[in-house]
């Protein structure tokens, strides 16, 4: 009423802002309240494909951060749901991406080993890292380890829910100020 339109516009913003936000968390919770319900039929894929696959979705945020990253070359060929595994690669990556801190030559690499007989997949990378008490409550439903980062605090809840899905699990090792590598097994099928 009093005519402050510059007010008006902030708070349109601010409004808008909020809808957004809220959107994406309804959208995310939707997310992972589907996963193990609505599934993809599980197939043979190569794991190489869906790793470039996920990359291409996060390939801006790589690029806006300077990001590189470095993919083996000896995936297996898994039978899964691709797009839920791509998503499980493509929040892996996109989270490293965003915690990399000051660090000069922010680097990802993505790839597997043998451990206990079993394949184990891998994202790591040479960020901030994340501190002792905080690693178990990371996979949480809205635990997010900074109020001011980007996301809902769904993004790990919805990886391991996947990961589980899929017969695997999904742990973390890491230290503050050295990075951090997520691993994650996938069931035989």
């Amino acid at each position: 009423r009093a005519g402050n339109f510059e007010r008006l516009e902030t708070d349109i913003k601010r409004i808008s802002d909020a809808t957004e936000k809220m959107h994406r968390l309804l959208t995310e919770l939707l997310n992972l309240s589907r996963v193990g319900r609505v599934v993809n039929e599980k197939e043979d894929v190569s794991f190489e494909d869906i790793v470039a696959e996920a990359l291409k979705r996060v390939e801006g945020q790589l690029q806006e951060r300077q990001v590189s990253v470095k993919v083996g070359s000896a995936f297996p060929v898994v039978h899964a749901d691709k797009e839920r595994i791509t998503e499980v690669i493509q929040n892996l990556v996109d989270n490293a991406a965003k915690f990399m801190g000051d660090q000069a030559k922010p680097q990802i690499e993505i790839d597997c080993e043998m451990r206990d007989g079993q394949t184990t997949f891998y994202v790591r990378d040479n960020g901030i890292g994340i501190r002792k008490e905080f690693q178990e409550r990371i996979f949480g439903l809205f635990d997010k380890l900074s109020p001011t980062s980007d996301g809902s605090g769904v993004g790990l809840a919805l990886v391991k829910r996947i990961v589980e899905v899929h017969g695997g699990k999904i742990w973390l090792e890491s230290e503050e100020g050295s990075g951090a590598t997520f691993y994650f097994t996938l069931g035989n099928g």
